[in-house]
This record gives C-alpha cells, sequence and structure tokens, in this order.
C-alpha cells in the first residue's frame, strides 16, 4: 500500500543523473506553474519540499496530506509560543544537542547565519510547523503527529533558538521577542 498522497508524489522532484534529483531551479520552475500548488512559498518548497522529499519520516507524516488543500502562512510568533513545539523522535536527540549550548561559538551554522543569530537573535529562514489541530483528515496510525504544533523542518534552528533562550538569561547575546514562521496547516477557503 502506497501511503502517499497524489499531491505528495506530483511534488516529487525529478531523477536526473546517477541517481540525483534535479536542481532546485529547475525543479521550482516546472512546480511553480501547477496551479494547485501555487499557493506554496519558494522558500518552502526549497527547504522542505524539495530537499527532504524522500526522507523516510517526511513521507509517513507528511506525504498523505494534499498539498492542494494545505497553506503556509508566513506569521510571527513569539518566543513563549515556539517553546512547546513537538519534535519527532528520530529528531529528537538532535534538536535537543543544538538546544544545549550557552554561546554562540557553539553554533554550527553558516557565518550569514551566525551574524543573524547575534545580530537579530533569531534565524534567517523561517522554519516550518505544522497545524496538526486543523487538519481536516484523520491522522493515519503511522503518522508522529501530536497536537498542537509540530516541528516539520528547522531542527537546528528550533534548538539554536532554545539554545538563545539560555544566552540571552546569561546576558551574552540579546534574542529576539518573535520570530517568523512558516505555519503549516489546512486551508479552510479557497484561493
Amino acid at each position: 500500500m502506497d501511503i502517499r498522497s497524489k499531491s505528495w508524489l506530483d511534488l516529487e522532484p525529478l531523477t536526473i543523473e546517477y541517481g540525483n534529483i534535479e536542481y532546485f531551479e529547475d525543479f521550482y520552475e516546472r512546480i511553480k506553474l501547477k496551479p494547485e500548488f501555487s499557493h506554496i512559498p519558494k522558500k518552502v518548497f526549497k527547504q522542505w519540499l524539495w530537499t527532504h522529499h524522500d526522507k523516510e519520516e517526511s513521507i509517513a507524516n507528511y506525504g498523505w496530506l494534499n498539498y492542494e488543500t494545505i497553506e503556509f502562512e508566513l506569521c510571527s510568533w513569539s518566543s513563549e509560543k515556539l517553546t512547546d513545539i513537538y519534535v519527532i523522535e528520530p529528531y529528537r536527540e538532535y534538536y535537543e544537542n543544538r538546544a544545549s549550548y550557552d554561546d554562540l561559538s557553539d553554533f554550527c551554522c553558516t557565518k550569514r547565519d551566525l551574524k543573524q543569530w547575534k545580530k537579530e537573535g533569531t534565524w534567517n529562514t523561517p522554519p516550518i510547523i505544522l497545524d496538526i489541530n486543523s487538519l481536516s483528515e484523520a491522522i493515519p496510525d503511522w503518522c508522529e503527529l501530536v497536537a498542537p504544533y509540530q516541528l516539520v523542518e528547522g531542527h537546528s534552528r528550533l534548538g539554536y533558538l532554545q539554545s538563545m533562550f539560555t544566552i540571552d538569561k546569561l546576558g551574552k547575546e540579546k534574542g529576539a521577542k518573535n520570530h517568523e514562521i512558516y505555519l503549516m496547516k489546512f486551508r479552510t477557503t479557497e484561493g
């Protein structure tokens, strides 16, 4: 039994030479022409749907959804709201490791991202968080989905944010009060 929805299959990157997937720009140029996916932001495609499309955890937990009816709303959440986001088991240890730092010098990220953490106290690219309670379909038994909110993509960033709370409390750097995220949820209206 294939657990993947038709829309998940339609969003699959093409396989090119030597088993590699198509370049992101080629993928995006092809996918953006499909009106049923025109509501999905380019950053969501790049950081998740293209990059992690073949990952077992993505397929099991999110591959059954109909992406014609899922929206990604760019919004700002407070630091407090981001303290209780569920992280799936396969990535929990990784996330907790990133959440355990007490100095920015421990962050394993690009210079650009480190500069953003230092200057703004937040991430460059908004992570994707799923509003479990918005889903209109019954959640399959095989999924590890825990309400109310679950991290879909951005495990390092959410972990680093937890570390920023510690770093801020120690007075070493200033963390931002609000942070941009993509809230993934069932679209209640067409358009």
